[in-house]
């Protein structure tokens, strides 16, 4: 009898051994998705990891990646929101639902994100030139200059960031600074 019961235990183990998926591998399945931008692959591996283990905040980042690069920017900044539920120390997932929330035109929601990740890493140049582009969108033009201005002390020689000083002080009709800007721009860089 002891021998037979011992039997149905590791029958029942091993069956349910068998149903179970190899999350990190599933994760990276989908991560190899994304890189050969096949989005819609990627998304049901994502899927199939948040099914397994739904604490897990990766699978939706990673989704919310697919879903960005789908132009489906409600489902990645949603998605962004559920993985900073399971781990609010994501910064990169800050970035990325700002980012989805700024192509929303949710500049409220973009700056409150771009604002944490600029508190976590004060000298993100990513952070510091979106901050001031959507100043730019809200006609914040004093919040803006303020943002580009520290962009560029920080990093002399990005060009992105004269171009985006320039855009900035040619809406506010000042088209001498925009000029010198732009101009600025192509000393750096001849092919822009």
């Amino acid at each position: 009898m002891k021998k037979l019961v011992l039997f149905l235990i590791l029958l029942i183990c091993k069956l349910t051994a068998v149903g179970q998926i190899n999350t990190d591998r599933v994760i990276l399945i989908g991560r190899n998705a994304l890189y050969y931008e096949d989005y819609v692959l990627a998304i049901q591996y994502f899927n199939q990891a948040i099914k397994a283990k739904p604490y897990l905040a990766e699978p939706y980042y990673y989704r919310a990646i697919a879903k960005y690069f789908l132009d489906d920017f409600k489902g990645a900044a949603d998605d962004c929101s559920l993985a900073l539920e399971r781990n609010p120390f994501m910064n990169r997932v800050y970035q990325l639902r700002a980012d989805s929330r700024q192509n929303q035109s949710d500049y409220d929601g973009a700056l409150e994100d771009y604002k944490v990740s600029l508190e976590n890493y004060p000298n993100d140049k990513f952070t510091l030139i979106n901050l001031g582009i959507v100043n730019i969108q809200k006609k914040e033009y004093d919040q803006a200059e303020e943002y580009l201005n520290t962009l560029l002390k920080t990093y002399p020689t990005y060009t992105q960031g004269y171009m985006a000083r320039g855009a900035m002080y040619q809406e506010k009709g000042d088209t001498l600074k925009a000029f010198d800007n732009y101009n600025e721009a192509i000393k750096l860089d001849k092919y822009l």
